[in-house]
Formats: structure tokens, C-alpha cells, sequence
């Protein structure tokens, strides 16, 4: 079991506590980077160029299960005095407690109008981290084992991992195909930089309610790639180890060119007239394929019809023997070694293996409100590891002088009803700085902002700067209707 423990750890440690890519900036008409989330969406200038690296920051989390305020107590001075780990189990979800991460940094991208199209090019490098886990992980060390007494209670642990970071380079185009209906696609190639990921991490344990023996089963079956070459070890105890070789990273930078894969982002725009309209897209539908210095790391229960804690092919306790308490006594660490000759963990050179990306969905309508206001309604849901987490969002979005852009947006996701977004975007001339977030709440709290960011079920920040040039203003509809209308009622 020390081993199962030991190897996710592992890899929950390549998790960082920072979720779904932020929503706010999409509804910025006036920000050539709204395209990202919307393929198909009118590019507002006929040329723009992003500074590099610092053109486009996104970072953004969301977390339904590591709350401050179900982990700590505090006194009157907000230090902490206790660790509520009853109060924070009891606030988990049976299944799908989620913690997911997101950063996409710009290094390289532009676009221009060449008419009729609107084309996009862009450089990124993309991390995607996520973690599921159901109640009984933390239930079962919290409550022990006498909350699940019965063939029918078993305590049943589950966590899923993924760990995906990549370069992505993309080129996108959006043209109008027929009146009133645009159309966006953005084919993207993708260089793998490293990846982790569970196939399956679960285990059963049964108490027995006559003699409270019990009996356990766990299956870890897990994948890891990197372009830096590192190794998982096992010494002569079967302790494992893990090592990173970077002395000499010079020879590892043909690596970055290994691990391909290829992605889609597609949308379309159907304007029904000046004031009305509706879209759709689909982000991230690819995958990636591993190849440099792959990991196959396995572990079951094992052992043999005279071994002491082994039965039917499960781990079977049902109390300390003489002798066992004599080697305990005498000799804990040979105790601790034969107890962990039932959890083996297996490592294996992995030949290739493929990923699928986390994919997005989104569907929106909107109303214009005059020529410079608009408002949105918006469902999006994003698919991670077969699971799907979807939301709810409501926008107003306001452009002044063609110079300031203003955006409000309130969403509605798991377990999070307090997300109040605000975007701001100045375009002086060719220069345009911005900054959004989806959660201002969990941002702005002036008493204890990390306390408060803690307590966010979901939060983000994008902010960048971009130089763009001659704006190009969307068709008017009405007009062409009405003299097509006019010119249809002549008789000739």
C-alpha cells in the first residue's frame, strides 16, 4: 500500500494549485483574441501582432473540493487553529470532485483581413492539468473502515489523473460562405512536451460485519512521457525513486519534435439580422501521440496461496499473529517489507501511446442593444478524461469611443453560483492593453485574497497587450434586406 501511495503522490505532484480557459474575454468584441473561443467570430481589425510571450496570459482553475473554510478553522484573526478534515470530507461529493488547471501562454501570433478571408496565425505553449476523485479517498482514512461494514458497503477510492503540457501552432481562417452565415476553422499542430495520465487507480475493501476482517483489492494502471529523459527506479527493497537527467539539455531539444499530434477548432456564426444571432464551435478536437521516454507503471495485489495476508487474490486481514508480533517487535523494517511484497509496482518502458485533448463546446446567443452593446447567452462544456463539466453564462458587453471595451459576465458552474466577471480593454491608437477574469470575487477580496481564492470554485485572469490596426465594421443586414426587398417588388 506504501507504494500505491508513494506513486500518487507522484504524480499528483505534477499538479499545480492553479480549470476551464476563461469565458469573459470571448464576449470582447473589440479583442482579436475573442476568436480563440469563437472560430468563426467577426475580426474587428484588418491587421494585428501580439508582443511576445506577454501578448496573451491565461491562467485559470477550477476546483469543487479543496476549500479553505471546510479545511481550517480559524479564530478571530483569521489564523488558523484547527484542520476540519470531518467538515471537509462531509462537504465532497460522493463522485467527481474536480480540481482542473489551465495556462496558455503566447509566444508568437498575428492576423490579417485578405478579403474575402480572415486569417490567424499563432504560436502557444498549453498546459492542461486535472484531477477527479470520489468521497471515499479521503472518507475512508478520515471515518476508518467501520463506516463500510457489509459485503453490500464497501469503501471503493477512485482518482483520476492527467497531466498534458504541449506546444500548439495553429493557423485560422473565418470567411462568409453564404448571407448572414461564417464559418471558422483553425487546423492546429501540436508537439507533445511531456504527459501523465491514470488508465485506472481504484481500490475495494471490504469489512467483514461478523469478525470485521478485511479484504482488499487495488488496480493502478498509469502512462507518463517527457521529452527530458527520466527514469523510475526500484532498489533492492522495491522503494521506488524518481529522476529527472538535465545535464545536458542541449541534447534533448530534438525531443520537442517527437511527440505530435493535430487538433481542430470549428465554428459558425448565423447573423438572423442586425440585432439577432446565434453561434457554435468546437474547440481542442485532437489528440496527441507519445513517443519519448514512455513509463507503463502498474500495480495489483499479489502474492502466493501460503502467504499470510493473501487469499483468493486479494489482500486478507484479520489480525496480528504471534510471530507476526514478535517481527514486529523485533525487526519492523523486515515486518514493513514483507506486508509490501503484496503491493508490487511494476515499471515497463512503454512503447507509443496516444492522448485525446480536452475538448470544448460552446453555444451562444446573442441581442444587440444598438451599435455598441450587446448581450449573451452561453452554454459551454468542456470534456475531460470522459468526464464532462459544463456551465451557464450571462454577458453584457459595451463599446465606447472604439477605444474601451467593458464587458460583465455572471456564470453559473458546479457548485459555484458567485462568479461575477468583469474585462476591461483600452485601444489607444494601434496600441490595445486588456485584462479579464471570470471571478472578480475571488480576486478582489481586499481582507484575504488567498483565503478567498482558496474558497473559489472557479477563477481565472487574462490579460495581455497587442497592437491592431483599421477597423473593419460588420455589414449592415437591414439595409441589404430592404432594397433587395424593394428591388424584388419592381415590376418589370
Amino acid at each position: 500500500m506504501k507504494k500505491l501511495i508513494f506513486c500518487i503522490a507522484l504524480i499528483a505532484a505534477t499538479l499545480s494549485v492553479a480549470a476551464q480557459d476563461g469565458i469573459t474575454l470571448h464576449f470582447m468584441r473589440l479583442n482579436p483574441y475573442s476568436t480563440y473561443t469563437s472560430p468563426s467570430a467577426h475580426l474587428q481589425y484588418k491587421g494585428w501582432v501580439g508582443v511576445p510571450v506577454i501578448s496573451n496570459i491565461n491562467e485559470s482553475f477550477t476546483n469543487t473540493s479543496f476549500h479553505y473554510d471546510h479545511l481550517f478553522g480559524t479564530n478571530s484573526d483569521g489564523v488558523i487553529t484547527t484542520i476540519k478534515l470531518n467538515d471537509f470530507v462531509d462537504h465532497l461529493s460522493k463522485k467527481n470532485n474536480v480540481f482542473n488547471d489551465n495556462l496558455s501562454l503566447n509566444i508568437i501570433d498575428f492576423g490579417f483581413y485578405a478579403k474575402p478571408v480572415r486569417i490567424s496565425v499563432s504560436w502557444r505553449l498549453r498546459v492542461d492539468e486535472y484531477m477527479s476523485f470520489n468521497k471515499d479517498l479521503f472518507a475512508l482514512p478520515v471515518h476508518g473502515n467501520m463506516a463500510y461494514v457489509g459485503e453490500n458497503n464497501p469503501a471503493t477510492p477512485e482518482l483520476k489523473l492527467s497531466l498534458t503540457s504541449y506546444q500548439e501552432i495553429g493557423v485560422g481562417i473565418q470567411a462568409e460562405i453564404k448571407d448572414r452565415f461564417y464559418i471558422g476553422v483553425k487546423p492546429k499542430f501540436l508537439l507533445g512536451v511531456a504527459n501523465v495520465h491514470t488508465k485506472q487507480a481504484r481500490a475495494t475493501l471490504y469489512t467483514d460485519p461478523e469478525d470485521y476482517s478485511m479484504k482488499l483489492n487495488y488496480n493502478l494502471d498509469a502512462y507518463s512521457s517527457c521529452v527530458v529523459p527520466y527514469e523510475i527506479t526500484l532498489d533492492s527493497n522495491g522503494t521506488p525513486g524518481f529522476n529527472f537527467y538535465t545535464n545536458d539539455m542541449l541534447k534533448n531539444l530534438p525531443n520537442l519534435g517527437k511527440n505530435l499530434g493535430a487538433a481542430i477548432d470549428l465554428g459558425f456564426t448565423c447573423r438572423i439580422n442586425d440585432r439577432f444571432g446565434v453561434s457554435a464551435s468546437v474547440l481542442d478536437l485532437g489528440f496527441i501521440r507519445w513517443t519519448t521516454y514512455n513509463q507503463h507503471i502498474t500495480s495489483s495485489i499479489a502474492g502466493t496461496d501460503t502467504s499470510t495476508y493473501y487469499n483468493d487474490g486479494s489482500f486478507m486481514f484479520n489480525g496480528l499473529s504471534a510471530d507476526d508480533v514478535d517481527l514486529l517487535i523485533d525487526d519492523p523494517q523486515a515486518f514493513a517489507d514483507e506486508l509490501l511484497d503484496y503491493f508490487p509496482l511494476n515499471v515497463e518502458k512503454q512503447k507509443a501511446y496516444t492522448t485525446m485533448l480536452s475538448s470544448r463546446f460552446i453555444v451562444e446567443g446573442y441581442c444587440n442593444l444598438g451599435k455598441h452593446h450587446r448581450l449573451t447567452a452561453l452554454f459551454q462544456g468542456r470534456l475531460i478524461n470522459k468526464e464532462f463539466l459544463p456551465s451557464f453564462t450571462v454577458a453584457w458587453n459595451g463599446t465606447f469611443l472604439n477605444i474601451f471595451d467593458l464587458c460583465v459576465s455572471y456564470t453559473i458552474a458546479k457548485k459555484s453560483y458567485t462568479n461575477l466577471g468583469v474585462g476591461i480593454g483600452f485601444n489607444l491608437g494601434v496600441f490595445h492593453i486588456y485584462a479579464a477574469t471570470d471571478n472578480l470575487i475571488a480576486i478582489c477580496t481586499h481582507k484575504s485574497p488567498q483565503r478567498s481564492l482558496v474558497n473559489a470554485t472557479n477563477a481565472n485572469i487574462q490579460a495581455g497587450i497587442v497592437f491592431d490596426w483599421g477597423k473593419l465594421y460588420e455589414k449592415k443586414l437591414d439595409k441589404d434586406i430592404n432594397k433587395k426587398h424593394k428591388n424584388d417588388s419592381v415590376e418589370p
